[in-house]
């Protein structure tokens, strides 16, 4: 296939990026400057996995307006509510997010039963088994599973076992 030479107009990089900025300004489309097939590649994988993740983030976005303003959960005289209150609490841990909270009270069913782990474990041992805890984030093929963490399970660690009243959540 022959390209006629004549369509393409030859500019500069400055007059190049002045171009994209007014077409994401004026029309609210984004663009990227990428030299590389390599870079190209990287970029349209970035759009997928934020594609794929989108409706997780959405469902966080919504859970976080909706518990910003209403922090009480009710609990009823059977225990209904429990878990939510309990899973609420881990996430007043910084570096605990909604999915990664639900996960350790899955495994823990209640900050008693999670002390009681970690008061009966060697220190080291208690960290490493929070921290291997996997986390499932995302959905549908673009899903990923990684781990609570180490930082995430010192943190955790330390908000049940310090002894200190003034140590603080984050």
């Amino acid at each position: 296939m022959k390209i006629n030479r004549k369509v393409f107009c030859r500019c500069n990089r400055i007059k190049l990026e002045e171009n994209f900025i007014k077409l994401e300004m004026l029309h609210n489309i984004s663009c990227k400057l990428v030299e590389t097939i390599n870079e190209l590649t990287e970029y349209i994988r970035m759009v997928c996995k934020a594609i794929g993740e989108r409706p997780h983030k959405l469902k966080q976005q919504k859970d976080l307006f909706i518990g910003s303003f209403k922090r009480t959960l009710s609990v009823d005289k059977h225990g209904n509510g429990l878990f939510q209150v309990w899973v609420a609490q881990l996430q007043e841990i910084r570096s605990v997010n909604d999915t990664m909270a639900s996960v350790i009270a899955q495994q823990y069913p209640s900050p008693f039963i999670l002390w009681k782990f970690l008061s009966e474990t060697n220190k080291d041992v208690a960290i490493e088994t929070i921290a291997n805890i996997p986390v499932r984030r995302g959905v549908g093929a673009l899903s990923t599973v990684r781990k609570v963490g180490k930082e995430s399970a010192k943190r955790i660690f330390h908000y049940f076992m310090s002894e200190n009243p003034q140590y603080g959540i984050g």
